[in-house]
């Protein structure tokens, strides 16, 4: 059995990565029941996706060292901001400025690796059909497979896949116990394996690899170290969960007119990142980490930003509190991404598109359109901040000033971001862009030029009443 640990539900219309069946996805909120925790444990093999909560992983950073040392294997995937199996280093961004400067290139053999020309690796493309490595160079997007690099690795790691020219570790392995670690410091590496490509053995590799540990017995359930209750969310420089009051560490001195910006997320890597970001401590965004904060300190905010592609779980519990601050007129409530909004905001309708992430390569016209041009919104936002990919279309209630729209066969189809200041005593925007996460990987200018924007606009704008 391999059980692969998720953060949520997965992106709509993505491909299946769960391996032709063979992986069996579970929520990684499941290693908080202790009877849930020992069958996730008893697996064979695990998967750790690039969206699950870091914090929470972290909380059961024994009991997964634990079931390595037993002789179990697990791949690691994404950007680890805070180690939570012993061993792990943790992810460093890459500054990259051309596609050559991300390319994968092979260091040391691994099973998972063999039999892939490691160029397969190096661009995607949703351009329908199989490419030359040459079409590719241009029409392909790269950065997909890895944008950083990682140092202090462990004793006995071995790296198996280089970035750049300089090889910089991006893969790599290493024996803990009569266990192995694998790590990818990358796109979650299953969705890789395509039937199109060499890299279509990656699937079969994986699976037999994971499945070949020598796990002696259950490794221990425990269910956190001391260490990770005591030091909680703010140990990976977030700000602190509980908004009730502000400690001194994040009192304002712009004056009475800053607000308070609060982001709400789950504890994956990608908004860590972005509350850690040295170019957004002006702002001083607030973590509303939502496992352990309070909905009731929404209430302390002036500006609630509902990060992108949460846990919709977890995001439940805070509905009720966000539509209530839609009813006070001193809020601004900022939703993005997937968030199935159509579910539980009010009169907001949705409609799934594909995401088109390749057209600056191609010159494919995407469908959207700018509109509203006397907007003053659009004192804070630039053509490129808002015209980079999407996930889907919105249908606003009427009254809302849809900024960004698409547009299919000459006629509009729905609107891509959009600001409502007459359905509800609050401002909401709402978009399906999704820039918290892109900004946190590391990957997409156009979506930190939005996350700038949005930030600019909630606090030039923010009355101070």
């Amino acid at each position: 059995m391999i059980i692969r640990l998720i953060g949520g539900t997965p992106m709509r219309g993505a491909a299946d990565t769960t391996w032709r069946g063979a992986f069996e996805d579970v929520d990684a909120y499941d290693l908080d029941d202790d009877a849930a925790r020992a069958r996730i444990l008893s697996a064979d093999g695990l998967v750790i996706g690039g969206g699950v909560d870091h914090l929470l992983l972290a909380r059961h950073r024994d009991a997964l060292t634990g079931f390595v040392r037993a002789g179990g294997r697990v791949l690691v995937n994404g950007q680890v901001v805070r180690p939570f199996i012993d061993g792990l280093a943790v992810w460093r961004k890459l500054e990259f400025r051309g596609a050559q400067d991300v390319r994968p290139h092979p260091v040391q053999p691994h099973p998972v690796w063999g039999g892939i020309d490691y160029r397969d690796l190096h661009y995607r493309t949703g351009v329908p059909g199989t490419h030359s490595y040459e079409r590719l160079e241009e029409i392909g997007v790269a950065g997909f497979y890895g944008r950083g690099y990682h140092l202090d690795l462990p004793g006995g790691a071995a790296v198996v896949t280089g970035i750049g020219q300089y090889r910089l570790p991006l893969d790599y392995s290493y024996p803990l116990g009569d266990g192995e670690v694998l790590v990818h410091g990358g796109n979650d590496l299953e969705s890789f394996s395509d039937d199109g490509y060499s890299t279509r053995v990656l699937g079969p590799n994986l699976v037999e690899w994971l499945a070949g540990g020598t796990k002696a017995g259950a490794a221990s359930a425990t269910a956190s170290t001391p260490e990770a209750a005591a030091l909680g969310p703010a140990a990976v420089g977030t700000r602190p969960a509980a908004l009730g009051t502000r400690p001194a560490a994040v009192a304002r001195r712009e004056g009475p007119a800053a607000p308070r910006i609060g982001l709400l997320h789950c504890g994956a890597f990608q908004p860590l990142r972005t509350l850690a970001d040295p170019a957004l401590a002006p702002y001083r965004l607030e973590s509303v980490y939502l496992p352990d904060a309070d909905p009731a300190a929404l209430a302390d905010l002036d500006v609630v930003i509902v990060s992108d592609r949460l846990h919709q779980g977890q995001l439940a519990r805070f509905v009720p509190a966000i539509l209530v601050a839609l009813q006070d007129p001193g809020k601004t409530v900022i939703v993005l991404g997937e968030n199935q909004v159509e579910q539980w905001l009010p009169g907001v309708g949705y409609s799934f598109r594909p995401t088109v992430f390749w057209m600056w390569r191609t010159g494919e016209d995407n469908g959207t359109r700018l509109r509203l041009p006397e907007d003053p919104m659009w004192e804070f936002f630039t053509p490129w901040s808002v015209s980079w990919h999407h996930h889907g279309l919105l249908h606003p209630r009427t009254g809302a000033r849809s900024l960004v729209v698409m547009e299919e066969g000459g006629a509009e189809s729905g609107s891509l971001l959009y600001v409502d200041e007459v359905n509800q005593p609050a401002r909401l925007l709402v978009t399906t862009m999704d820039p918290v996460y892109h900004h946190g990987s590391g990957f997409m200018p156009g979506a930190s030029q939005l996350l700038y924007s949005l930030l600019r606009w909630v606090t030039a704008t923010h009355t101070g009443e």
